[in-house]
């Protein structure tokens, strides 16, 4: 008999784990879930590369991978949707290459040909859905001007058998989830500036007689209030609106016009659309499925719907699953196909009835499943009233290794994007990264995020670069007050909305943080503004003010502007080919840095957009950001892995 061997004792921070900056570069995720007939479609990072490669599922053959296209949109330049919806009567998938944004047929045995015209990626597309035949409704968006604000988004009807193509939908600054509906009718989501999708996303619908629509209509949102999702229940249409505080379920009558409340449950049945894929609603006959987001955490609800003389009735059902938290979801063939992740970070793909079946159809391993390196998630809120603010508090784990008796790890402060989003209590392969070498990782859902309602995320408006401050800053010294972390041993890490928040958190008066890094994070407001791409240009007017009004709040907001109270080591990686916060809004605080003689390091990576996806880009920064703490934070420069 064996037993397994006691863990060393060893500094937190310095432990060896078996996630590597090479194990991580490699971790691998699904995107563009859609339902395409008897079929199934998805992508799947290639692990090698980095590209997004299509894979196919069918009962018969199970899952394959399909040709060796590099499959993402670049529509809003987050992307999203580049497998079009439906079934073809071929078996073939349509779908957008990320090199040349064309629109290509694969087939069935992974020979490909495009159906779009070569532009140069000046034109894009997404989130398209079959109509019959050979045509479709798809999101097109035409860069030919020379300003983000000349970029057409356009909702098309396109021939993919002669490549004719016919505006529907031309007047509005964003349109989204194109939904096919009885009778020729369509739904879809559009929104004008200064509107970001959250905060006045319309849900339209109308009918198409020809190239044309007609008996066009607004159904709800887009009054100060926000459509989420969107889909056809027979002729009528069911949505989820948040005029409630919550993007809650709506029945809306499309022959009286009538919209009611379905549901007011205090959770959000639906997302920020950030990207244009990812549905969160799904009808299977008088049944509902929805991902359910409350404090952060998103689960399954079923929904049962009953008509009757005086409307519809609801019975809602939570829909216990065995997962950490679902993602998405598509209906396929009387069942939804669900993206989750379980609590170890396992990702998968499966297929849920409604009799309560369950079947696996792709499952991605966690990066380690040894359950000694599987820490604790701790829910952490920090103040009272309206100055309440949420986190995750991951602890360290290692099946071979703890730390000596009455020490406290050191602290890695994770900051999401957006800002308008937020993070799951997921134990990701990034956070596995740091939990198995004896850090800590707060993963913070300031004032502004997602999850918890309309109350929540809109109190950053106006407020950007002052309230997720205060949080940040109040999450990471309480958790040093409760002894739970080293309070002298705190880094903050974040990239985009979150990489200006660590250069606002470092160039604030006072703050308890040792050091930290910005992944192409933004140091002066105004210059972003007048500098980004089309879908957030006018973000900045909800979350800061308009301009020229609010100049002065811009310049006073801007971590460039008090660079002079920056006093810690900074580490700071940019991609060279972003085109949402483009390269010299790095240079100007790493300029500023090396003025004030910090210690700082500066790494720039070619080819790379807004997020790094080669994965030697990956490793690479993994590498550098965790040598950086060790160096920084006094730990063990003699520690490995």
């Amino acid at each position: 008999m064996t037993t397994d061997p006691a863990p060393r004792v060893l500094p937190a921070g310095t432990w060896p784990s078996p996630v590597s900056a090479e194990v991580l570069s490699r971790s691998v995720s699904f995107a563009d879930l859609v339902s395409a007939g008897d079929h199934l479609l998805w992508t799947r990072t290639d692990p090698t590369s980095g590209a997004m490669r299509l894979h196919r599922w069918d009962p018969s053959d199970g899952v394959r991978a399909l040709g060796d296209l590099d499959v993402r949109s670049r529509v809003h330049e987050y992307g999203g949707g580049a497998v079009v919806t439906g079934p073809s009567p071929d078996g073939s998938a349509l779908v957008v290459d990320t090199a040349a944004q064309r629109l290509h047929r694969v087939g069935p045995d992974g020979s490909s040909e495009p159906v779009t015209p070569e532009t140069g990626a000046t034109v894009r597309w997404a989130v398209g859905h079959r109509l019959d035949g050979s045509r479709l409704v798809v999101v097109r968006e035409t860069h030919d001007g020379g300003s983000a604000l000349e970029v057409r988004n356009e909702l098309v009807l396109l021939d993919a058998a002669d490549g004719t193509q016919h505006v529907l939908v031309g007047d509005r600054d964003f349109v989204a989830a194109p939904r096919v509906g009885p009778d020729g009718w369509l739904a879809w989501l559009a929104w004008d500036h200064p509107d970001m999708p959250w905060d006045g996303a319309a849900l339209w619908a109308g009918r198409l007689e020809g190239t044309a629509l007609v008996d066009v209509r607004r159904v709800a949102g887009g009054d100060g209030s926000a459509v989420s999702e969107a889909a056809w229940w027979g002729a009528d249409l069911l949505l989820t609106e948040d005029s409630s505080g919550f993007w809650e379920l709506q029945h809306h009558d499309l022959t009286t016009g009538r919209t009611t409340a379905l549901t007011d449950g205090g959770a959000d049945l639906g997302h920020p659309r950030w990207v244009l894929g990812g549905d969160a609603l799904a009808v299977l006959g008088d049944t509902v499925v929805a991902v359910r987001t409350r404090e952060a955490s998103s689960d399954l609800v079923r929904i049962d719907l009953h008509r009757g003389g005086d409307g519809v009735a609801v019975e809602v059902h939570d829909w216990p699953t065995a997962t950490g938290q679902v993602w998405e979801l598509v209906v396929h063939e009387g069942a939804v196909v669900t993206r989750e992740v379980d609590p170890d970070g396992r990702q998968a793909l499966r297929r849920r009835g409604l009799d309560g079946s369950l079947t696996p159809l792709d499952e991605l391993e966690p990066v380690t499943s040894r359950p000694g390196d599987l820490g604790e998630v701790v829910p952490v809120a920090v103040g009272e009233g309206g100055e309440r603010t949420h986190a995750f508090l991951h602890l360290p784990a290692n099946a071979d290794a703890t730390t000596p008796e009455g020490t406290a790890p050191p602290l890695v402060v994770f900051l999401h994007g957006g800002p308008t989003s937020h993070t799951l209590p997921v134990r990701s392969s990034a956070i596995a990264f740091w939990t198995t070498r004896g850090f800590a990782v707060a993963d913070v859902n300031y004032r502004g995020s997602t999850g918890f309602g309309r109350d929540y995320r809109n109190a950053m408006r106006g407020r950007w670069g002052e309230i997720e401050v205060a949080d940040v800053i109040a999450v990471a010294t309480e958790l040093g007050r409760r002894g739970l972390v080293d309070a002298d041993r705190m880094a903050v890490r974040g990239g985009s909305a979150g990489g200006f928040t660590v250069l606002a958190v470092l160039t604030s008066e006072q703050h308890p943080f040792a050091c930290g890094t910005s992944f192409f994070g933004v140091a002066d407001l105004a210059a972003l503004a007048a500098d980004t791409h089309k879908f957030e240009s006018r973000y900045l007017d909800r979350m800061v003010g308009p301009l020229p009004e609010a100049a002065e709040l811009y310049r006073e907001r801007s971590p460039l502007t008090h660079v002079d109270r920056l006093s810690v080591p900074l580490l700071v990686l940019q991609g060279l080919e972003d085109h949402v916060v483009p390269p010299e809004q790095s240079e100007v605080v790493v300029a500023a840095a090396r003025e004030k003689g910090l210690l700082h390091d500066y790494l720039t990576f070619p080819g790379e957009g807004h997020g790094f996806r080669k994965p030697e880009n990956v490793a690479a920064w993994h590498e550098a950001e965790l040598s950086f703490y060790r160096q920084v934070l006094r730990l063990d420069e003699g520690a490995s892995g």
